[in-house]
């Protein structure tokens, strides 16, 4: 499909995942939550651009890094849209995370 065709959606616990990590960057340095939601906006602006440039991992998901925080987006690719599921710490087990957004 070419690229800019894809409708991005959100699944609903991306926003709190994104939320809680940011403050807890807040709560150790003021101004770091702003700089990784940054990121996070990076990073989704980036992967709905080319959505098949990162290999699948389980359950035939993709994810993207954050620059400069240890952290990855998960999300999926489907026929017309991408699903943004949220983000994860790269230190956190993958598989449970994962299944909850099943």
């Amino acid at each position: 499909m070419p690229d800019g065709e894809y409708q991005v959606r959100y699944h609903p616990l991306f926003h709190t995942d994104v939320v809680s990590a940011a403050n807890w960057y807040d709560r150790h340095k003021v101004g770091l939550g702003f700089d990784f939601l940054e990121c996070v906006e990076v990073a989704t602006l980036k992967l709905a651009e080319d959505p098949y440039r990162r290999s699948s991992v389980d359950y035939g998901l993709r994810y993207w890094p954050i620059s400069r925080f240890p952290f990855v987006v998960f999300y999926e690719v489907r026929e017309l849209e991408i699903l943004v599921l949220g983000v994860m710490h790269t230190a956190q087990e993958h598989e449970a995370w994962l299944r909850r957004t099943r």
